[in-house]
């Protein structure tokens, strides 16, 4: 039995998808992103949206007690 399930999801020509990956270039000239998604994707910049990375919040207490 694999680990992974197979979407089976239809996709049709010009239905609009999300994918997420990390910008690695910019032409501000051309007006053309290129973003890391596995592969390298170039797209326009009107395409696409900036998300913000998730941080954790910060600890206040140290994960172990102090010594005195």
């Amino acid at each position: 039995m694999p680990a992974f399930e197979i979407d089976n999801t239809t996709v049709k020509k010009g239905q609009q998808i999300e994918l997420t990956g990390e910008v690695t270039r910019m032409d501000e000239e051309g007006g053309r992103v290129t973003v890391d998604l596995g592969p390298l994707v170039t797209v326009d910049m009107g395409k696409i949206r900036l998300v913000e990375k998730y941080s954790p919040p910060k600890r206040k207490k140290p994960l172990r007690d102090m010594v005195d």
